[in-house]
């Protein structure tokens, strides 16, 4: 009892000292508790909001075979099994083309698809279809109509690819919708979309039985982030032993079960977070914590030692000492909790309320976003923090409880320093300061330091030029062009095209440049098997197959103007294209597939030279809209090398056949898609927007991407967040080691005032010390990132120049981040001026006073 109130008085006698530990131990649990709890409580959202869009199942199996489905249901741990008939594709005239389900409510729920008008089917051929069906209909209401609309399957027979096309009759009885954010996420941009839904009653098949497949969601028990492989693995195992399970469910063609897309992407972002960026962000917050705890108790050492020589001169024992010290941690670490806990919920709040403010994250709206703490992340925190506590408090004292109690006192630093060597005192002071507590030093440097690394690499813009060049060979379009014109994810390929007089138009605003109109359709080439590479077969060959040929899946383009494909001739001549004769069609052939395994394009097509003959089918539709394969021949008249595959807009890994507009055009009979890609000048922008609205009003089906509703924008990410949370701790740490110098010298300041050095000379030692902490830092900081930065270049020469070949320009002189020259201003600014205030206070220092201070 009489060491608590002994250690409850000494803590009320040092005020400043006690609300300082507070203050440290509230930082430090508010650094590692608050951003566990941001963290955790975004990705958990994150992950509900995924069920919400997607639908509160785990995986699908798509199979011809009842039996499959039977096989599914008697695997541990697969439950809330539920099956629909695929009837292949709904193909309305007036509409966006969906899939066509049989009905089946469990399977609606599963998809967490809700009725907003009419009702569920009940008689034969009536359906219920997603709202965005016939949103842009001129229908004005299709309730309760009859529509017709083509029922289309792709299928093969021995691996020949085949159509079924047939018109139905139906009755819309009903409309369904799921999440808005489901037609929204990962389609802002039109470079995906949403799969839309339609579900018709029908008591017996509506299609031949040979064409029936059927489409199962399911269940699985205990999926989380760290196990979807393993259990998606041991599933695929269970199901079918001959397959090799080993390979990733989103890559896997051959089993028939894959896992719920978006589920899937944001259980592995929790799990990469978690992994990779976060587990780093968080080290360097639990050091930064520890560095906060450890630099206080290390300014205060020499006083905390001294202490412990007076209270063992008063008869104290060993064990007393101790529990003395601990009776203080323990009411400091208290408080501390206390006050931490309640600071990290704020701090998570805000954070959260910042990211639902500005929309941060596809995946959710966090409109009802709720902090998500479980007791194991705030017991870590706190372990941590007392821990940290304890090993800087407990291992000071038990070594001064090894010597004798006078030498304690006594004991003093001692200056190794020689000051021979300097000629100005308040240089030599300043060594003298660094050098005699080298550990207080380089913690405060270290603490800086950390600081500015997540806070220089969270705004860092140095290495924007080579993203910005890498990016040129990317398949995503708004990495290159302010503008472009497609058709939307789910519309028909027979829609209106944008016109050539619209096109001239937009070519002839002053300010539009790289302009570009990529005119492409499907196409397949029926060659021997003998003809195709190895490496093709392997990856996308049909092994069942008992035909002699195979199949090979091709992009067809259509150009205007073959001159521009001049620049990637390999071999023969773009003018040929225009001289197709007789039967055949002069094309250029791009034969290479991009082979994700090594990142890099190989030959599809063996020995293929300029002359051969090449049979291709194509698909398209006749008078009655039904689809149907035409066969067609080509003459290979030019090669193209694997550039052109890296430079196309198609975003397609598959090989390229190119031929002249006119040919492109008779063989499709304008079953293509078309895509309008450009660059405007600012300037230019009213112009181009008003022409483009009038676009759009001919061809309701078309999506126009306008880049100045897309601008890139500041936006407060949770890492940004956490980099500033660091950053205001690393300016406490200096505000502190500042003010506690100046506290704990106070005998010097006043022994040297008495031997005449005068006020002006300690201003400058005190603010010269603090401006050195903060330069080491950031000087420390701007190395460490340089070092990450020459690595990235070297990666980027070695990788995308050296093995991928691509053309990207490296600056032959690096320079380090201008956001490190900015913190390391900020950091010194802040310092000078700590510094400068705190300085003012030996003013007040009355020297007997200080001499006599203990």
């Amino acid at each position: 009892m009489f060491e608590f109130k002994l250690a409850l008085k000494y803590l009320m006698k040092n005020k400043k000292e006690s609300v300082l530990i507070i203050a440290c131990i509230v930082v430090a649990i508010t650094l590692i508790l608050g951003v566990d709890i941001g963290s955790n409580s975004i990705q958990l959202n994150q992950i509900d909001m995924a069920r919400e869009i997607a639908g509160y199942y785990d995986g699908t199996l798509k199979t011809n075979s009842k039996g499959n489905i039977e096989k599914l249901k008697q695997i541990n741990g697969v439950y809330n099994v539920n099956t629909v008939k695929d009837l292949g594709k709904f193909i309305p005239k007036d509409g966006l083309i969906s899939k066509l389900y049989t009905y089946n409510e469990n399977y609606l729920k599963a998809l967490n698809y809700k009725l907003v008008s009419g009702r569920l089917p009940k008689n034969e051929r009536e359906i219920v279809v997603d709202k965005k069906i016939f949103e842009k209909s001129n229908e004005v209401n299709i309730l309760n109509k009859s529509i017709y609309a083509t029922n289309k399957i792709d299928y093969k027979v021995n691996g020949e690819e085949k159509i079924y096309s047939k018109k139905n009759k139906y009755k819309v009885v009903g409309v369904i919708s799921k999440e808005e954010q489901y037609y929204t996420t990962g389609n802002e941009e039109a470079m995906g979309g949403a799969e839309l839904f339609t579900f018709v009653k029908t008591n017996e098949s509506s299609i031949p039985k040979k064409l029936l497949n059927y489409d199962t969601v399911f269940n699985l028990k205990g999926v989380t982030p760290e196990n979807i492989d393993v259990k998606f693995s041991k599933l695929r195992e269970d199901y079918n032993p001959k397959l090799d399970s080993s390979v990733d469910i989103r890559q896997d063609t051959r089993s028939g079960i894959s896992s719920n897309e978006y589920l899937d992407s944001t259980l592995r972002h929790f799990k990469d977070q978690q992994d990779n960026n976060q587990v780093q962000s968080k080290i360097f917050i639990i050091v930064i914590a520890a560095f906060t705890i450890v630099n206080f108790f290390n300014i205060i050492l020499t006083k905390l030692i001294t202490q412990i020589g007076y209270l063992r001169v008063i008869g104290m024992s060993n064990k007393k000492v101790i529990k003395f010290y601990l009776i203080q941690i323990a009411i400091l670490f208290s408080v501390g909790s206390i006050i931490g806990f309640i600071s990290s919920i704020i701090f998570a709040r805000y954070a959260m309320s910042t990211i639902v403010t500005l929309k941060m994250f596809d995946i959710s709206d966090f409109s009802k976003i709720k902090l998500n703490i479980p007791y194991f992340i705030v017991f870590k925190a706190l372990v941590i923090v007392l821990f940290i506590l304890l090993i800087t408090v407990i291992i000071p004292v038990l070594k001064s409880l090894r010597k004798y109690p006078i030498d304690i006192i006594n004991n003093t630093d001692k200056i190794r320093y020689k000051t021979k060597y300097n000629k100005k005192i308040t240089k030599t002071l300043l060594k003298n300061n660094l050098l005699r507590n080298k550990i207080k030093t380089l913690v405060s440097i270290v603490v800086i330091s950390f600081s500015g690394i997540m806070v220089i690499d969270g705004f860092d813009t140095n290495l924007n030029y080579i993203h910005n060049q890498i990016d040129q060979y990317s398949s995503y379009s708004p990495h290159k062009y302010n503008y472009f014109i497609k058709p939307d994810f789910n519309a028909n390929e027979i829609i209106e095209k944008v016109s050539d007089a619209d096109i001239s138009k937009i070519k002839s605003i002053d300010g539009v440049k790289d302009l570009k109109v990529q005119n492409d359709a499907r196409g397949i080439l029926i060659t021997e098997k003998g003809k195709v590479s190895k490496i093709y077969m392997d990856e996308y060959g049909d092994t069942g197959s008992s035909l002699n040929t195979q199949d090979v899946d091709f992009v067809i383009e259509g150009m205007k103007d073959i001159d521009k494909l001049n620049e990637f001739v390999k071999e023969g001549n773009m003018k040929s294209l225009n001289d197709s004769t007789g039967d055949y069609i002069n094309i250029a052939v791009c034969n290479n597939f991009y082979y994700i395994k090594d990142a890099i394009y190989k030959p599809v097509v063996k020995d293929l030279k300029l002359g051969d003959i090449l049979n291709f089918k194509i698909k398209t539709t006749n008078t009655d809209g039904n689809y149907y394969h035409k066969d067609l021949k080509f003459r290979v008249s030019v090669i193209l090398d694997d550039d052109y595959s890296r430079k196309s807009e198609t975003n397609f890994v598959d090989p390229i056949v190119l031929m002249n507009f006119d040919n492109f055009n008779k063989i499709t009979n304008g079953f293509y898609n078309q895509e309008v890609f450009f660059n405007s000048k600012e300037e230019s922008y009213k112009t181009v927007s008003k022409l483009l609205e009038n676009i759009k009003e001919k061809n309701k089906y078309l999506y126009i991407y306008n880049g100045q509703d897309h601008k890139l924008e500041f936006r407060i990410t949770f890492p940004i967040i956490i980099s500033l949370l660091v950053f205001v701790s690393a300016l406490f740490n200096m505000y502190m080691t500042i003010s506690l110098n100046i506290s704990n010298n106070l005998r010097e300041f006043s022994i040297l005032r008495a031997i005449g050095l005068n006020k002006k000379s300690l201003k400058k030692l005190v603010v010269w010390e603090s401006i050195t902490y903060a330069l080491l830092g950031s000087l420390l900081a701007t190395i460490v990132i340089s070092i990450k930065q020459l690595k990235y270049i070297k990666y980027v020469k070695e990788v995308f120049i050296n093995h991928i070949g691509m053309d990207i320009k490296i600056k032959s002189i690096y320079m380090p981040p201008k956001e490190a020259i900015i913190f390391m201003v900020i950091i010194i600014l802040f310092a000078f001026l700590v510094g400068y205030t705190k300085a003012k206070s030996i003013d007040k220092i009355n020297i007997i006073d200080g001499i006599n201070k203990n």
